[in-house]
């Protein structure tokens, strides 16, 4: 297989579980927000979302408030091909759930 087949192949099988209204729930990132002045730069710390852009999916990324270091944590909500509404709305519902956005303590 090669690189496009292997990620056509992936996308095909998404779509597959998606249907016509489904969404996937997948991390944002592999860990919660990094601290302020931490390096951001770190080996694979993008792949969670690197994999829908490849793919081509539409998703949208939903606040889900603090860990338990009060750090901001979230998911992504993706949806298939055309489902832009659907990922805004299930995102916008888990954001009220949730609490949304809550911004971290800032310590001096």
């Amino acid at each position: 297989f090669s690189v496009l087949q292997e990620r056509n192949s992936l996308r095909r099988e998404l779509l597959d579980l998606l249907g016509d209204d489904g969404v996937f729930l997948y991390p944002t990132h592999p860990t919660a927000a990094p601290y302020h002045n931490e390096p951001l730069v770190k080996p694979f710390n993008f792949s969670y979302t690197a994999v829908v852009n490849v793919l081509g999916l539409p998703a949208t990324h939903c606040p889900m408030g603090l860990d338990k270091q009060g750090l901001p944590i979230g998911v992504q909500v993706v949806a298939a091909d055309g489902n832009d509404r659907l990922c805004l709305a299930v995102a916008r519902e888990i954001e009220k759930a949730f609490g949304g956005w809550v911004p971290p303590a800032i310590k001096a």
